[in-house]
């Protein structure tokens, strides 16, 4: 096999069309009427937006991952010890159900931001386009109090 051919030149950052030679080596995308430059610019400003939204995404994950490990240590406690700690199981699954909602919360968003159908964020909840729209539609992004603060410290 010859590898010898020559070396593939410039092309187009949005598109990876070749771009034209002996023009501006500053060229990053086509010369077409501003397409690829313009598409570009759109997604690094779609993506600059999302960002805060997939920051406090990342926060509402981690809130629930850790609640959940808690949860599961003090449960096993709990049954280990053949201990009756009443209300322990009912105060575990609202804290649970509290952190889910939030992670629910920040996804719808985060879809919608990303502009997703109502009718594609209902399918895997099993409700129609009209009922999510209904549940989830009112909705603005808040970010969340710290662990920290909700403990106290």
């Amino acid at each position: 096999m010859d590898d010898s051919g020559p070396l593939p030149g410039p092309r187009c950052l949005w598109c990876g069309q070749p771009l034209p030679e002996g023009g501006s080596p500053r060229r990053r995308y086509c010369a077409r009427p501003r397409g690829c430059r313009d598409k570009a610019y759109r997604d690094r400003r779609r993506a600059r937006q999302a960002q805060p939204a997939r920051d406090i995404l990342a926060r509402a994950g981690h809130s629930l991952d850790s609640h959940l490990e808690k949860v599961r240590e003090v449960l096993l406690m709990a049954v280990l010890h053949e201990d009756a700690w009443p209300g322990i199981f009912a105060r575990a699954a609202a804290g649970i159900e509290s952190r889910a909602a939030d992670l629910v919360r920040v996804c719808v968003l985060e879809e919608r931001a990303a502009g997703t159908s109502w009718a594609q964020i209902g399918e895997p909840f099993g409700i129609s386009a009209d009922a999510a729209r209904k549940r989830w539609g009112h909705w603005a992004l808040a970010t969340p109090p710290d662990d920290d603060q909700l403990s106290g410290g």
